[in-house]
């Protein structure tokens, strides 16, 4: 999934596996607005399901 880094910052989310779920690229910080709102429920929402694995 990932061949090289394209943008900065690059968030990787491995599983427990070590097998890559979601790559992030770019900013999207509070003041980004809606795109971080969201970011942050898309981000809690995988965490959560993949604490569930």
């Amino acid at each position: 999934m990932l061949n090289k880094v394209m943008a900065f910052p690059t968030l990787i989310v491995l599983d427990k596996k070590g097998e890559v779920r979601k790559i992030h690229t770019g900013f999207s910080g509070p003041g980004t607005g809606r795109h971080y709102l969201d970011f942050t429920q898309e981000f809690e929402g995988l965490i959560t399901a993949m604490l569930k694995e």
